[in-house]
């Protein structure tokens, strides 16, 4: 059995963390645990807040920082490197629904509509 799915992603910007600034990243997939996790320590009502939780537990890997990465650590970031967290979370669901295949030629085990849901139109 393989671990689980990453994405791995530079950041724009990135951290200065103890002098040292920290710009790559890998992500895991998230789970359930670390949903209820992000909800206890910080709550449900500022998803910013929620999302930095979360990318905090799924980092497998943050530039060169061998600490913890905390959701105080995240606030710190710039927007838009936080964005690149988001697009490559957005990345990493995408290959999670396809099976682990990064590529768009490989097909789901099960389709979520019948081929007819689209019939062809003749002209």
């Amino acid at each position: 059995m393989s671990g689980p799915l990453t994405e791995t992603g530079t950041l724009l910007i990135g951290l200065e963390v103890d002098g040292v600034r920290h710009t790559t990243f890998t992500l895991r997939t998230p789970t359930v645990q670390d949903n209820i996790d992000a909800i206890n320590e910080v709550g449900s009502s500022n998803p910013v807040e929620l999302s930095a939780a979360i990318f905090a537990r799924q980092l497998v890997q943050f530039g060169t920082l061998a600490k913890p990465v905390t959701t105080d650590l995240l606030r710190g970031m710039h927007p838009a490197d936080f964005n690149q967290f988001e697009m490559a979370s957005a990345r990493l669901e995408k290959k999670a629904l396809l099976g682990g295949n990064s590529s768009a030629g490989g097909s789901p085990a099960e389709s979520p509509l019948p081929a007819t849901a689209f019939p062809s139109i003749s002209p």
